[in-house]
């Protein structure tokens, strides 16, 4: 499982990272020979999770807690059918995390629970002398994002989002092309999730599930990490620019209620509760070096799965949902020589340049990452946490960027509930963007 470092190797690439490192915070960069890991929460988000890290070479897994006994034993059963020893259980009472937490044995605590209990958990394990790696969003307020920060610092332990949307094939192909300046620069961004999920948010019995509750008196954009996240990564935020100021604007909420009348009958508690909310948010960002972002959620119209990111650069555009891109003076069509209109231009695939522009990573592990969930997604983040721990290397997406793009759901609900009110972003990494450098195309250094 683990793969071999010598100690000539280890050290070395600790110097490399550290005459790397682009924070003015020395974060921790020990190589590890196995990064272990402690699991908290393993329903069916968290087992998905699971199955992953346990395909990471050099990752092994230490401990697991959940609430359910079952859920644990089964997390068990599959590390040690990946080859792992049995990890230690921990299960039975909400504060469980924290003994798991305070193991010797543990580098680092994934956390795959409910939103409102990302931050706490993540706090804790920072206190405690351990990484933390966290699903989405991985906090609810503007305070917990700022406890986050503190509490990485102080003990110089990253706080990675597992945001698998940053690690799309295309939104890293698009992400290599932006930083060999095939694109020129990028101006504008059209992000958003446009997917029928009341599932996720109604219980099978008609009460809400965490999800439904996080969202029953948002009017913001209550979920917007997936969309924030490789957007970010584009315009380069907290790397040279940074998010600046929200406006946020909501519309009224009738799917709970519909839901409730066609599911479970007009007379059902879903069917007749007023929900203070909005189906549709809408939020524009502008960025300190005049970048925009417009940022939407639509999560409960009867539609079909859409992913939606449109990138407008100064050579170039690329659409997400159709896979298409046009660049100028490659594509076909040029649209006026001397004032003249000469042919129209035209849009070509993107898989037409993935043989030159192929983002490093998935040339290297395109094959093992597309057997798993959200389009290799969920492989290459995992892969990624447990790559940079085991050379001491900076992480892809460290504290700054996880509460950067956590923050919106209270800074989205504050303006949509004030007459789309100015919300200004909270500068996390206190300056230190403008000196920072873009985050780089980096290949695979470990089989």
């Amino acid at each position: 499982m683990s793969h071999p470092l010598s100690r000539r190797r280890l050290v070395g690439m600790a110097a490399a990272a550290a005459a790397a490192a682009d924070s003015e915070i020395a974060f921790d960069a020990r190589p590890m020979e196995s990064v272990r890991v402690g699991f908290v929460g393993v329903g069916d988000r968290g087992v998905g999770l699971l199955r992953q890290f346990l395909r990471v070479t050099g990752c092994r897994l230490t401990a697991v807690c959940d609430l359910v006994p079952e859920r644990v034993a089964r997390a068990q059963r599959l590390a040690v059918d990946a080859g792992h020893p049995e990890p230690a259980g921990y299960s039975g009472g909400p504060e469980e995390y924290r003994r798991l937490c305070d193991r010797d044995d543990v580098d680092i605590v994934a956390i795959i629970t409910p939103w409102n209990l990302h931050a706490p958990m993540c706090v804790a394990a920072l206190k405690a002398g351990k990484h933390a790696a966290v699903e989405t969003p991985a906090a609810q307020t503007v305070a917990e994002c700022w406890q986050m920060v503190e509490a990485s610092e102080k003990s110089r332990k990253h706080c990675m989002l597992l945001e698998n949307y940053c690690y799309f094939r295309e939104v890293m192909c698009i992400l290599n092309m932006l930083r060999q300046g095939v694109l020129g620069e990028p101006m504008h961004i059209h992000a958003g999730y446009q997917k029928e999920a009341l599932y996720y948010a109604v219980n099978s019995d008609g009460t809400l599930t965490f999800a439904g509750e996080g969202a029953r008196n948002r009017m913001g954009n209550y979920y917007p990490t997936h969309f924030a996240g490789p957007s970010a990564q584009w315009l380069d935020i907290n790397r040279g620019d940074r998010f600046e100021y929200l406006v946020s604007m909501g519309n009224f909420a009738r799917s709970f209620n519909k839901y409730g009348r066609e599911v479970f009958g007009p007379d059902s508690t879903l069917a007749k509760t007023d929900f203070p909310m909005s189906d549709i948010n809408n939020s524009l960002i502008r960025t300190a070096n005049g970048r925009s972002l417009h940022l939407f959620l639509d999560t409960r119209s009867p539609r079909p799965y859409r992913h939606v990111y449109t990138l407008m650069a100064t050579n170039g555009i690329y659409e997400h949902t159709e896979k298409r891109i046009h660049i100028n003076g490659r594509s076909p069509g040029e649209w006026t020589r001397q004032g003249k209109r000469t042919a129209p231009r035209e849009w070509e695939p993107i898989a037409k340049y993935y043989g030159e522009f192929e983002h490093p990573l998935w040339r290297d592990l395109g094959a093992k990452a597309a057997s798993s969930g959200h389009n290799g997604g969920d492989f290459m983040c995992c892969h990624r946490v447990v790559e940079a721990l085991r050379l001491g290397a900076y992480p892809d997406i460290d504290v700054y960027d996880t509460v950067t793009w956590s923050v919106i759901v209270e800074l989205s609900d504050q303006s949509a509930k004030n007459r789309s009110k100015l919300m200004e972003f909270p500068d996390f990494t206190r300056g230190r963007w403008k000196n920072r450098k873009p985050l780089p195309v980096q290949g695979l250094r470990l089989s």
